[in-house]
């Protein structure tokens, strides 16, 4: 059943390739395919997931619905798609995974063959500056997390930890210099580095008390920030 709807998305998603290039004519540089349908994962309700490399114009995300199946085109110039492969971006991890499973459906230029195999060789800079920008972007929602415990509301705290622990998934890849293989997976596959991964799927998923909420919580941010100053990434200053 998996390889039939692989099959028909497939032939969907190459489908709307032809019409977009007719559509955009010249100004469309490359047309990758990415996520669950490219891997051969897709299921029952998936959508299709469409790279588009442009000249000019609006870039973004765009959604469209065809025969049934929601259709995600992902704009993107030349220059927007390098810097997601080789720039610093907090979500790294997650980016370079999707750049890695991308199949190219119009790629006339060989661009989003370049993108694919720079994905698969990323930088030790790129993760050193992609941890310290998680870092910063992380410690909005630990302060948040840490107010809603301190005033033992449980709805905001269970919300904020949500927020805190995705930062913090991404901050220990990037630590690790580990690439997820699917985005859906991210914290299945985090490293359980003295506990911390285990910890953040704690928080993630697990109901708990305020008290042990915030036990968790003070701990995976310590343990964070002390395995970053062990690879001298700067990080702000309290907290």
């Amino acid at each position: 059943m998996a390889d039939g709807m692989t099959r028909s998305r497939l032939e969907l998603a190459r489908t709307v390739t032809a019409q977009l290039r007719r559509r955009e004519g010249r100004n469309l540089l490359a047309v990758g395919l990415y996520g669950s349908v490219s891997r051969g994962e897709d299921r029952a309700h998936s959508d299709i997931d469409l790279v588009l490399l442009v000249r000019s114009g609006k870039t973004g995300l765009q959604m469209l619905m065809r025969n049934g199946v929601l259709v995600s085109l992902l704009r993107l110039t030349w220059d927007e798609a390098a810097d997601e492969v080789r720039g610093y971006s907090w979500n790294l991890p997650e980016a370079l995974s999707g750049w890695r499973s991308v199949q190219e459906l119009y790629d006339p230029r060989g661009l989003l063959r370049s993108l694919r195999d720079r994905s698969l060789r990323p930088r030790a800079h790129q993760f050193r500056e992609a941890a310290r920008g998680g870092f910063l972007g992380t410690f909005e929602d630990y302060g948040k997390l840490l107010n809603a415990l301190e005033a033992e509301d449980t709805a905001e705290a269970r919300e904020m930890a949500i927020w805190f622990t995705h930062g913090a998934a991404m901050i220990l890849l990037c630590l690790e210099r580990q690439v997820a293989s699917t985005g859906r997976r991210v914290f299945a596959e985090l490293p359980n580095q003295r506990g911390v991964g285990n910890a953040i799927r704690r928080l993630r998923y697990e109901t708990l008390p305020l008290d042990e909420t915030t036990r968790l919580a003070r701990s995976v941010w310590t343990s964070l920030r002390s395995r970053a100053r062990t690879q001298r990434i700067a990080l702000p200053e309290r907290g």
